[in-house]
Protein backbone atom coordinates (compact mmCIF):
# COMPACT_ATOMS: atom_id res chain seq x y z
CA UNK A 1 0.00 0.00 0.00
CA UNK A 2 2.71 2.05 0.95
CA UNK A 3 4.52 1.77 -2.52
CA UNK A 4 1.98 2.58 -4.31
CA UNK A 5 0.99 5.87 -2.55
CA UNK A 6 5.08 6.53 -3.41
CA UNK A 7 4.52 5.51 -6.85
CA UNK A 8 1.16 7.92 -7.04
CA UNK A 9 2.97 10.75 -5.54
CA UNK A 10 6.23 10.45 -8.08
CA UNK A 11 3.46 10.05 -10.85
CA UNK A 12 2.34 13.37 -9.59
CA UNK A 13 4.70 15.29 -8.76
CA UNK A 14 6.09 14.58 -13.06
CA UNK A 15 2.91 15.25 -14.15
CA UNK A 16 2.96 18.71 -12.32
CA UNK A 17 6.54 19.84 -12.78
CA UNK A 18 7.29 20.87 -16.46
CA UNK A 19 10.06 19.19 -18.44
CA UNK A 20 13.73 19.93 -18.45
CA UNK A 21 13.33 21.33 -22.26
CA UNK A 22 10.43 23.50 -21.57
CA UNK A 23 12.98 24.91 -18.22
CA UNK A 24 15.27 25.85 -20.41
CA UNK A 25 12.96 27.52 -23.36
CA UNK A 26 11.59 29.85 -20.10
CA UNK A 27 14.74 30.69 -19.08
CA UNK A 28 15.79 31.35 -22.50
CA UNK A 29 12.94 33.80 -23.04
CA UNK A 30 13.88 35.31 -19.61
CA UNK A 31 16.69 36.40 -20.86
CA UNK A 32 15.80 38.66 -23.84
CA UNK A 33 14.70 42.10 -23.41
CA UNK A 34 10.78 41.86 -24.72
CA UNK A 35 9.99 45.53 -23.57
CA UNK A 36 8.58 47.13 -26.38
CA UNK A 37 10.82 49.17 -28.92
CA UNK A 38 10.55 53.06 -28.06
CA UNK A 39 9.39 55.31 -30.27
CA UNK A 40 11.95 57.54 -32.10
CA UNK A 41 12.89 60.67 -31.43
CA UNK A 42 11.88 63.65 -32.96
CA UNK A 43 14.16 66.52 -32.73
CA UNK A 44 12.79 69.71 -33.36
CA UNK A 45 9.49 71.21 -33.95
CA UNK A 46 7.12 68.86 -35.54
CA UNK A 47 5.00 70.88 -38.38
CA UNK A 48 2.50 70.54 -41.32
CA UNK A 49 -0.01 72.88 -43.62
CA UNK A 50 -3.26 72.17 -44.55
CA UNK A 51 -6.15 73.50 -44.70
CA UNK A 52 -9.27 74.52 -41.78
CA UNK A 53 -12.19 72.87 -42.08
CA UNK A 54 -13.49 74.36 -38.73
CA UNK A 55 -12.61 76.52 -35.78
CA UNK A 56 -13.73 77.34 -32.65
CA UNK A 57 -11.27 80.46 -30.36
CA UNK A 58 -13.59 80.23 -27.58
CA UNK A 59 -13.27 76.14 -27.37
CA UNK A 60 -9.51 76.50 -28.15
CA UNK A 61 -10.16 74.00 -30.95
CA UNK A 62 -9.25 74.05 -34.64
CA UNK A 63 -9.95 71.27 -37.55
CA UNK A 64 -7.55 70.57 -40.07
CA UNK A 65 -7.28 68.73 -43.25
CA UNK A 66 -3.54 68.24 -43.21
CA UNK A 67 -1.16 66.18 -45.42
CA UNK A 68 0.65 63.36 -44.30
CA UNK A 69 3.05 64.01 -40.83
CA UNK A 70 5.96 61.36 -41.34
CA UNK A 71 7.87 62.25 -37.88
CA UNK A 72 4.80 61.08 -35.95
CA UNK A 73 3.88 58.58 -38.89
CA UNK A 74 0.52 59.91 -39.93
CA UNK A 75 -1.15 59.90 -42.98
CA UNK A 76 -2.79 62.28 -44.77
CA UNK A 77 -5.96 63.26 -42.86
CA UNK A 78 -8.55 65.60 -40.99
CA UNK A 79 -8.11 66.18 -37.59
CA UNK A 80 -9.04 68.56 -34.62
CA UNK A 81 -6.53 69.51 -32.58
CA UNK A 82 -6.74 71.78 -29.06
CA UNK A 83 -4.29 75.23 -29.03
CA UNK A 84 -2.01 75.26 -26.08
CA UNK A 85 -2.92 78.72 -26.18
CA UNK A 86 -6.35 79.58 -27.75
CA UNK A 87 -5.51 83.15 -28.20
CA UNK A 88 -3.20 81.68 -32.12
CA UNK A 89 -6.34 80.62 -33.26
CA UNK A 90 -7.89 84.78 -34.07
CA UNK A 91 -7.87 85.43 -37.39
CA UNK A 92 -7.74 82.05 -38.50
CA UNK A 93 -10.98 80.68 -40.47
CA UNK A 94 -12.65 77.88 -42.17
CA UNK A 95 -10.99 77.70 -45.99
CA UNK A 96 -7.26 79.50 -44.50
CA UNK A 97 -4.23 77.76 -46.11
CA UNK A 98 -2.12 77.02 -42.90
CA UNK A 99 0.96 75.82 -41.03
CA UNK A 100 0.95 74.39 -37.94
CA UNK A 101 3.31 73.21 -35.33
CA UNK A 102 2.32 70.19 -33.06
CA UNK A 103 3.53 70.41 -29.12
CA UNK A 104 5.78 67.09 -29.04
CA UNK A 105 5.57 63.33 -30.26
CA UNK A 106 3.87 62.75 -26.90
CA UNK A 107 1.37 65.77 -27.14
CA UNK A 108 0.32 65.41 -31.09
CA UNK A 109 -3.25 67.05 -30.43
CA UNK A 110 -2.15 70.11 -29.03
CA UNK A 111 -1.07 72.81 -31.49
CA UNK A 112 1.01 75.51 -30.19
CA UNK A 113 1.63 77.73 -33.57
CA UNK A 114 -0.52 78.20 -36.31
CA UNK A 115 -0.31 80.49 -39.51
CA UNK A 116 -1.78 81.60 -42.26
CA UNK A 117 0.06 80.55 -45.18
Amino acid sequence: MLRLIAVSLALVGAACSPPAQQEAAKSDVGDMNMAEPAAPAVAGAITSTGTVTQVDPAAGTITINHGAIEAVSWPAMTMQFTAEDPAILQGVAVGDSVSFELKSATETSVVTRVHEQ
